[in-house]
C-alpha cells in the first residue's frame, strides 16, 4: 500500500476503524454534532476530510462547471447528450439544466461542511495552532463556494451556519457576498501557516491544505472581480496588486516557480508541481466520490477512443491564439484517430474528405489539458508524462489529476494587470512578469496583439495597453480549463464582455481558418434577444425557486 495520503479518501488514516468506502457513504440518518464529534484531534481532522470531500465532489466531473462554457474559448455538442451544456454555452439555459442545478447543490454542500466546522471546531480540547488550521480550511473554502456561485447566480442566500437553507431565506446582494468572502479569506489569511510538513496536509513535496499564500492569490483574484462588474469598484485593483505582490515578494521562500515546458503545466508526469499555488487533490484508484473524472473528457466522441467530447475549442479562440509551445500544449494540433492502442490517422481539425464532408465530425479544435497517455500494451493504463498527442491516449475515465485552481503564472498576471489598472504599482515589475509568462508560452514573447488588432512591444506599452495585454493573456493561460478559479468566462464577466460573446455568436461569422477554408460554431444561439443580467447571469435552480420564491433577482432592484 502506497504511503501517501489523498484528501477525500483520508479518515482512515485517523480512524483506522473506518474504511475510506464506509467514510464516502453517506448515512443519510446521522450527521456531525459537536456532541458526538468535535471532541479528539482525530475527530476535527476527520471534519476536516469531509469538508474536502465536498470540495472534490466541486469539480470531479464537469456538470458544476457548465457555466463556464459562456467564455468565448469553449463551445460544445450541438448534438449527442450535451444539451445542458449547449444550452449554457449559447446563454440560453433553463432552470431545470443539470448544470445550473448541480453548480447551486455541490457548492452549498461546501458551505454546509464548512459552516459545521466554524460553529463547532473551536470547542475541540487541542492546541490553538490546530483549532486556527481547521477554521482556516473552513473560512477559505467557504469563501470559494460562494466566490463561485456569486459570480454564476448573483444575488445569493447567505448561509452561515450549520442547519439546511431555509425555506424563506431572503436574497444578498452581491455587494454583501462579497464583504463575507473577502471576511472569511482575511480570516483564514491571518490563521494559516505558510505550509505544512506532514502527510496529508502536505505529500509529494506540495501542500495539499490550503495555505496563507493561496489565500492570499485568491484575495488577489476577488479583489479585481470587486473592481470589475458588476461592483466596479475600481479601487480595488490597487489592493488586489498588493495580495498578489505579497506572493511574488516571497516565490522563493514558498518555491513558486513557472514550468519551463508548457507541456509540463497540466501532465500527469508533473502532477505535483510548484507552479500550483491552489490545487484540489484527487485519488489515483478507481472512486466515484474523490477521482478526477475528466481523463477522457478532451477527445472528441468520434475518434474512437471513448471519449467523451465534453468541451470544443472556439473557432476564433483557436484562431487568434498566439502561436508557439503553449498553444501546441493546450490544443491537439493534429487530431488523432486511435483502434486499440494504435494511432491510425492524425488529421487537421478542419480536413475535409473529397465530397467536402468534415474528416472530423466536430469539426472544431480539440483540447488536450486534461487528456493523457496510455502504455503502449493497454489502453487503461495511464502513463505519468507529458501528453504526446501522437501517442495513443488512454481511456480509463478517472485518474488523479491534480486540479490546478491557481497557478503561479496567474498570480504574475493578476499583478501585473492590476498595477497597471490601479496606477499604485510598479509598472516595470509588471512588464516583467507579463514577460515571464509569454517567454515559455509564445514564439514572439515580446510582441502583444491587442483587442483592436496592433501589436505592441511590451516595453513600450502604456499601462492601459499593459492591462490590457495582461487580461488577454490570462486567457490564453487558462483557456478550456475550466476547473480554474478564475476561467475564461470569470475573465469576461469581470469586464463585462459576455454580450460581445453573445452578439458574436447570434451572428456566427464564419472564420477563415485556412486559405480558401471557412468554419463556423456549431452550437446555435436560439435566443437572439440580449436580456442583460437574466443573460449575465444563469436562473437559480428550479428545485429551489419551488421551495424559496424569494429565489427572485426581481425582488434585489
Amino acid at each position: 500500500m502506497r504511503t501517501k495520503i489523498f484528501l477525500g479518501c483520508l479518515l482512515a488514516a485517523t480512524l483506522a476503524s473506518t474504511s475510506c468506502s464506509d467514510f464516502l457513504t453517506e448515512d443519510p440518518k446521522g450527521k456531525l454534532t459537536p456532541s458526538n464529534y468535535f471532541v479528539s484531534q482525530d475527530a476535527l481532522d476527520a471534519s476536516i476530510y469531509s469538508l474536502y470531500t465536498k470540495v472534490n465532489g466541486t469539480q470531479a466531473f464537469t456538470n458544476m462547471m457548465y457555466p463556464q462554457w459562456q467564455g468565448d474559448d469553449m463551445t460544445a455538442n450541438p448534438g449527442s447528450n450535451k444539451q445542458a451544456v449547449a444550452e449554457l454555452d449559447a446563454f440560453s439555459a433553463n432552470n431545470n439544466n443539470k448544470g445550473v442545478q448541480d453548480a447551486w447543490s455541490r457548492h452549498y454542500l461546501v458551505i454546509k461542511a464548512a459552516n459545521l466546522i466554524l460553529a463547532n471546531a473551536g470547542e475541540t480540547p487541542v492546541s490553538e495552532d490546530e483549532i486556527n488550521i481547521a477554521l482556516g480550511q473552513a473560512h477559505f473554502w467557504r469563501a470559494y463556494s460562494y466566490y463561485y456561485l456569486v459570480r454564476l447566480f448573483g444575488p445569493l442566500p447567505l448561509v452561515t451556519s450549520p442547519e439546511e437553507l431555509s425555506n424563506d431565506m431572503t436574497l444578498s446582494s452581491v455587494e454583501e457576498v462579497y464583504k463575507l468572502i473577502v471576511d472569511d479569506l482575511t480570516a483564514a489569511e491571518g490563521m494559516l501557516p505558510t505550509g505544512y510538513s506532514t502527510a496529508p496536509r502536505n505529500h509529494d513535496g506540495v501542500d495539499a491544505y490550503v495555505t496563507k499564500q493561496a489565500v492570499q492569490s485568491t484575495l488577489a483574484a476577488v479583489y479585481m472581480s470587486m473592481a470589475g462588474y458588476p461592483l466596479n469598484k475600481t479601487e480595488y485593483y490597487a489592493q488586489a496588486a498588493a495580495k498578489a505582490k505579497e506572493v511574488i515578494d516571497r516565490e522563493n521562500e514558498y518555491g513558486f516557480y513557472l514550468d519551463s515546458d508548457w507541456s509540463h503545466v497540466y501532465s500527469m508526469g508533473h502532477n505535483y508541481n510548484k507552479e500550483t499555488v491552489l490545487g484540489i487533490d484527487y485519488s489515483p484508484v478507481v472512486d466515484w466520490a474523490t477521482d478526477s473524472q475528466l481523463s477522457s473528457c478532451n477527445r472528441f466522441e468520434s475518434l474512437g477512443d471513448g471519449g467523451w467530447g465534453d468541451a470544443w475549442g472556439e473557432i476564433a479562440f483557436w484562431k487568434r491564439f498566439p502561436e508557439g509551445p503553449r498553444k501546441n500544449a493546450v490544443y491537439a494540433p493534429k487530431i488523432t484517430f486511435q483502434e486499440g492502442t494504435t494511432i491510425t490517422r492524425a488529421v487537421d481539425w478542419w480536413a475535409l474528405n473529397d465530397d467536402g464532408t468534415p474528416v472530423v465530425a466536430e469539426y472544431h479544435p480539440m483540447f488536450t489539458v486534461f487528456s493523457t497517455n496510455c502504455d503502449p500494451g493497454s489502453t487503461n493504463v495511464e502513463l505519468a508524462q507529458p501528453y504526446d498527442y501522437m501517442q495513443p491516449n488512454y481511456t480509463g475515465m478517472c485518474n488523479g489529476h491534480r486540479h490546478r485552481v491557481i497557478r503561479y503564472s496567474e498570480v504574475l498576471l493578476w499583478y501585473a494587470e492590476s498595477a497597471a489598472r490601479s496606477g499604485a504599482g510598479d509598472l516595470s515589475l509588471a512588464r516583467q512578469c507579463l514577460k515571464r509568462v509569454r517567454e515559455r508560452a509564445a514564439n514572439d514573447p515580446q510582441n502583444v496583439t491587442l483587442g483592436d488588432g496592433s501589436v505592441v512591444n511590451i516595453d513600450n506599452m502604456t499601462a492601459e495597453q499593459l492591462a490590457e495585454a495582461c487580461y488577454i493573456e490570462h486567457g490564453w493561460e487558462v483557456a478550456g480549463y475550466w476547473v480554474a478559479m478564475v476561467t475564461r468566462r470569470s475573465d469576461e464577466f469581470r469586464m463585462n464582455e459576455l454580450k460581445k460573446n453573445f452578439d458574436f455568436r447570434v451572428a456566427n461569422p464564419g472564420v477563415e481558418v485556412v486559405p480558401g477554408i471557412v468554419a463556423k460554431e456549431g452550437v446555435a444561439v436560439t435566443r437572439t434577444t440580449w436580456e442583460g443580467d437574466n443573460s449575465i447571469y444563469i436562473p437559480y435552480p428550479d428545485t429551489e425557486v419551488e421551495k424559496n420564491p424569494n429565489l427572485n433577482r426581481d425582488l434585489m432592484k
